[in-house]
């Protein structure tokens, strides 16, 4: 397919069968970027973290005060295994649900998984205000978040189907190029 002829279908809906799972590093995007992909490919959209919440009634970062990262983690994969089963969504997936090789298997195996990549620097810009992410309640947040990202990334590649670096680029183009490379993918497949 050209360039031009790819162009031309991004800016409409798409038709690109099956479920897509976004994963990446807490402010890489995944909500934002899931959102309009949903609406693009005409598909229903899940966050995981926002299910638990829904489920719970509480914010994520009370799960992680109360029943600690591993507490958490349990609920995440039971929520993974189960949106992961549904048929044709966009799913943003929580930065850790890579955690667990089952999640991984999960994800690769039931649908086209796409990591967006972003810089150390830009997340630490994207999440240095956001008070709801646990994981950065630290000292030194850049440290904590080079640490995440030096464990996490080789698992968000190991997994992947699709990698796209977020960069300065507006949502719009983001999903603009996203949506080329799951056209590029399918029709390579």
């Amino acid at each position: 397919m050209h360039e031009a002829t790819l162009e031309n279908q991004t800016q409409a809906s798409v038709d690109v069968p099956g479920s897509i799972f976004l994963v990446g590093m807490m402010g890489a995007g995944k909500t934002s970027v899931g959102r309009i992909l949903a609406k693009r490919l005409q598909k229903t959209f899940y966050d995981s973290d926002h299910v638990i919440e829904d489920r719970t009634g509480v914010k994520i970062h009370l799960i992680f005060e109360i029943e600690g990262e591993p507490g958490f983690r349990v609920r995440e994969s039971a929520v993974v295994d189960e949106l992961t089963a549904l048929r044709d969504i966009v799913l943003a997936t929580g930065g850790g649900a890579v955690l667990s090789e089952k999640n991984r298997d999960r994800l690769r195996t039931r649908g086209t998984v796409v990591y967006l990549r972003a810089s150390v620097r830009d997340l630490l810009n994207r999440t240095r205000h956001d008070k709801n992410r646990p994981l950065l309640q630290a000292a030194d947040p850049r440290t904590r978040l080079t640490e995440l990202y030096e464990k996490r990334d080789p698992l968000y590649r190991e997994v992947a189907h699709v990698t796209v670096d977020t960069g300065n680029q507006s949502i719009a183009s983001l999903v603009n190029r996203l949506c080329q490379l799951l056209l590029k993918t399918r029709s390579e497949q």
